[in-house]
């Protein structure tokens, strides 16, 4: 059976994606969501940290800061109520997993998963995670939790947004190291 003639669909090959409209919009649903965080309605700042070993493998001696980004516009931290405490031999332990989603378009997978600049992913003596720092009455400290990224991040082009669901990690930042 012959294939129906040809018609003028879009072919995906050498297609410019940044000429769509979709990615034309970003910056539109960027500003928008920015207006949540002015309002108040997300009063957390959400941080992918790149640190390195000093013993030449992932945990292995101290770990030093290489870099760190605040994602911008803030994303939305979805069901932190799925977080429990849970009684272990050495105390109380936070454990769930949680979801960051309406990231901003404009980053790219990469980007969200720490990667270096030039493209190439973390040296085998680098880890990755996530910080979300949420203020404290009076603004003088911040509770900060850190994550691991549980999945991969997932692009939704009708949203103009990123996902990706956080697992709870320890340890955290103490609440009174500068920032």
């Amino acid at each position: 059976m012959p294939y129906p003639p040809h018609k003028p669909y879009t072919d995906l090959t050498g297609f410019d994606w940044s000429r769509t409209l979709a990615r034309r919009l970003i910056p539109v649903a960027d500003m928008l969501r920015d207006l949540r965080t002015k309002f108040g309605m997300r009063p957390w700042e959400v941080h992918v940290v790149r640190v390195k070993w000093t013993g030449g493998a992932r945990g292995v001696g101290a770990a030093y800061k290489v870099a760190e980004h605040t994602i911008l516009p803030t994303p939305r931290v979805v069901d932190l109520n799925s977080l429990q405490e849970i009684v272990r031999q050495v105390g109380l332990d936070e454990v769930g997993v949680v979801l960051l989603d309406e990231i901003s378009g404009r980053y790219t997978e990469r980007q969200l998963l720490g990667w270096h600049e030039d493209g190439t992913p973390p040296d085998l003596d680098e880890q990755v995670w996530y910080e979300v720092a949420f203020p404290l009455p009076g603004n003088t400290a911040f509770e900060v939790r850190r994550f691991f990224p549980a999945s991969a991040p997932h692009y939704s082009s009708g949203k103009f947004e990123w996902s990706l669901r956080l697992d709870r990690a320890h340890p955290d930042r103490s609440r009174t190291e500068v920032r």
